[in-house]
């Protein structure tokens, strides 16, 4: 009996701690920075993660790897924010109710967006600014009726002069780990549910056999 109260009481501990708020602090400009914050001492930096110092190797060695950077790469396409943000809105209609209760818990105290448009030519920018605003409305719009967000500053301006887009923000954000873990086991529910159905073999469909022309037989027969 007392195994069983001891074992309750671990869950229920376990439950409260997952029940307490969590606080997100995430920036971007030129790198990305994010650190976690839970009650009042706890603080993890997951972004720029620190890096290990690198073991001197030998001279031979050395020399393979040299060979093998020699060989040029091929830089891999970077996806753009709106492709992100798209997939994003794609994946939360898919998959309804877990996305959309992870993201009715999540609470916004800060969001920041600096978008400076840039284009080839000045009419190229001009349309690219404009279509970048109309985006922005709408993706606004669809995440502050699922969720609260108290301050959001959004500022982008056209830059007639430099041809690249430059991006930088950030978000302070609180969320409650047991409902964003309940909210990723529906998902994931309904993403195992998906893959049993495209697994299914599909049923033949029996053909029908095409009906002889009676007038035709009739003729022959004549």
């Amino acid at each position: 009996m007392t195994g069983w109260l001891i074992f309750f009481g671990i869950i229920l501990f376990l439950l409260g701690i997952l029940m307490l708020p969590v606080r997100a602090v995430a920036d971007y400009k030129e790198d990305f920075s994010l650190k976690i914050k839970f009650l009042l001492f706890f603080s993890y930096t997951v972004f720029p993660m620190k890096e290990k110092k690198k073991e001197e190797k030998p001279k031979e060695e050395k020399q393979k790897t040299e060979k093998t950077e020699e060989k040029p790469k091929k830089e891999k396409r970077r996806m753009t924010v709106e492709e992100i943000v798209d997939m994003v809105i794609d994946i939360i209609q898919k998959y309804g109710p877990g996305a959309k209760m992870i993201l009715r818990n999540i609470r916004f105290h800060r969001l920041e967006l600096y978008w400076k448009v840039g284009a080839e030519d000045a009419a190229a920018c001009g349309i690219k600014y404009g279509r970048i605003c109309a985006w922005l409305s709408g993706v606004l719009g669809f995440f502050r009726n699922l969720m609260k967000i108290e301050k959001a500053k959004f500022r982008v301006f056209p830059d007639f002069i430099s041809e690249k887009d430059e991006i930088y923000g950030g978000a302070d954000i609180e969320f409650s780990p047991l409902i964003i873990m309940i909210g990723a086991l529906r998902m994931a529910f309904v993403f195992l549910k998906e893959m049993l159905k495209n697994k299914k073999p599909k049923q033949k469909t029996k053909t029908a056999k095409p009906r002889q022309n009676i007038n035709a037989k009739e003729s022959a027969s004549a």
